[in-house]
């Protein structure tokens, strides 16, 4: 038994009892409905660790600009020395309480927190007992279900079709605004790190395309986990526009 398990069980209860109460009310669409609002419930409970999270990174960057011009009187000072330019910029960084990596206890922490809730919407069985959420269906589909079984039946359904074809375009549209977001972030920041800009904005192309990385995910996983990625996404992206605007 992993020592995870007792919060996968209790989970696991909250989000069918939730589904319970909400079955009588939206019918075949209550188990799907419970996913997102529970999904929706933890990110609002992890918000706090969000914020502090931003704040760290906001001041951190701040804290870089302030000592830009010493940054970059080191590079012209040491041009030829690159391995002394990046030592004597860590020192300064260190002598002026600049974290390297601001955030980082935030994020850490909710790491399990996200890795319990995945895997309630992924994982076929709990605690050895079947995982009855997959079981249940949204407009026909399985949540239980993955892309590829909507094509393999003697007949194709298009309702089964539609509700898979409108989850991916869902995820699509919020890693498209997502990637649009952290490519405007990026380019109105000002570039106070020690490594070069051509690394930085190879850096800043590649973490544009992780997004796109949730649409193969929910085409590959459950419906279930498709669900999930599309609403813990989408309020990723909101709630970084909120916090960007506020901190």
């Amino acid at each position: 038994m992993s020592v995870l398990t007792p919060a996968l069980i209790a989970v696991y209860h909250v989000v069918s009892g939730l589904s319970t109460i909400l079955v009588p009310v939206l019918g075949g669409a209550g188990p799907a409905v419970a996913i997102v609002i529970f999904t929706a419930g933890v990110r609002l409970c992890l918000h706090p660790l969000n914020r502090a999270q931003m704040r760290a990174q906001a001041a951190s960057q701040k804290a870089r600009a302030t000592l830009a011009p010493a940054v970059e009187k080191l590079q012209r000072k040491y041009k030829h020395d690159p391995r002394r330019v990046q030592r004597e910029t860590l020192e300064l960084y260190r002598a002026n309480g600049v974290s390297l990596a601001p955030g980082m206890v935030q994020s850490l922490a909710q790491i399990p927190v996200f890795f319990v809730v995945y895997r309630i919407f992924e994982s076929p069985s709990i605690a050895g007992h079947h995982n009855s959420l997959l079981s249940d269906q949204l407009f026909g589909v399985g949540l239980g279900s993955h892309l590829a079984d909507v094509f393999r039946g003697p007949v194709l359904v298009p309702g089964n079709i539609a509700v898979c074809a409108l989850l991916l375009a869902a995820i699509a549209a919020v890693a498209t605004w997502s990637s649009i977001r952290m490519r405007s972030s990026a380019s109105s920041d000002v570039t106070t790190d020690i490594s070069s800009t051509a690394s930085t904005a190879g850096l800043t192309r590649i973490m544009a395309w992780l997004p796109f990385g949730t649409v193969i995910t929910a085409a590959i996983l459950p419906l279930a986990t498709g669900l999930y990625l599309a609403t813990t996404t989408a309020w990723t992206v909101a709630e970084r526009r909120h916090l960007q605007k506020t901190t």
